[in-house]
């Protein structure tokens, strides 16, 4: 089994399905992990890609309401917002403004979508490991945070990896969030988070788009009692009680964290 997909050894099975990882990560728990991974990245990069496409006599480097607009940038430390904003104080030699502070800041917010990438590699390889009949697991922190820690070696641009499909650029960049305090904790964190706030029925997005969202992610089979349990989901991948998301500053707090609708 991929060391990807394993997690704490439950010591009491929660399971009423019949279906789950390891007795507590359900089919549709897992789909809704997973689409969260896709819909963190696929949002990221496609700023990334509007950004990158501007010229070169504009600008090249991320520009701060881009960082803003991305719901994941408020599941970074407060530290690591600021150095992605390019404040001044927290690069030091750099005026504020400058050209080196944006770049800086620009690297590691593209390391920092990198591992939503290297989550949705690893989900699928575990995917394509475990035998069809079988339940799939997720990504743990320690499994997330061993691999991030093998993509940043030199000689893992060198070698053949099909379990990976994040560039020399990607990688150098994820190096760059890895030396600002960055970690795999902060992606998982936001994607288990996000999952429950747009995914699923405990969160306050959920009801807009519950129709696409029930489409996506219906899978049949049975319903089972660890389909919302995201505590216990938030314990077995090794991440805190409480998200360290912090509410979202947006137009009537419109996508901001309903701490108050969770039933856990």
């Amino acid at each position: 089994m991929s060391e990807a997909s394993t997690s704490v050894t439950s010591t009491r099975s929660s399971c009423t399905c019949g279906q789950c990882f390891e007795g507590w990560l359900s089919p549709r728990m897992r789909e809704r992990l997973e689409y969260s991974s896709e819909l963190r990245y696929g949002l990221a990069k496609s700023l990334l890609d509007t950004q990158d496409g501007i010229p070169t006599d504009i600008t090249r480097t991320l520009p701060i309401d881009y960082a803003q607009i991305d719901v994941a940038f408020y599941y970074l430390p407060e530290d690591l917002r600021a150095k992605i904003s390019a404040q001044p104080e927290n690069h030091v030699g750099a005026t504020p403004g400058s050209r080196t502070a944006r770049a800086v800041g620009d690297a590691i917010y593209r390391g920092y979508i990198a591992v939503f990438e290297v989550v949705k590699d690893l989900a699928t390889s575990s995917l394509a490991e475990e035998e069809e009949d079988k339940p799939w697991g997720f990504p743990t922190v320690s499994a997330l945070s061993k691999r991030l820690s093998e993509l940043r070696e030199p000689s893992a641009e060198s070698e053949s990896d099909s379990s990976s499909s994040i560039s020399a650029a990607a990688r150098a960049h994820l190096g760059a969030y890895l030396d600002a305090g960055g970690s795999a904790a902060h992606a998982l964190d936001c994607i288990v988070d996000r999952a429950r706030e747009e995914l699923s029925p405990l969160g306050r997005q959920y009801d807009a788009e519950k129709a696409y969202i029930d489409a996506v992610l219906d899978r049949g089979g049975p319903a089972c009692a660890n389909d919302l349990d995201f505590a216990l989901v938030r314990a077995r991948l090794g991440l805190s009680v409480d998200s360290g998301g912090v509410d979202i500053p947006s137009e009537g707090d419109a996508d901001g964290r309903d701490v108050a609708s969770d039933e856990e």
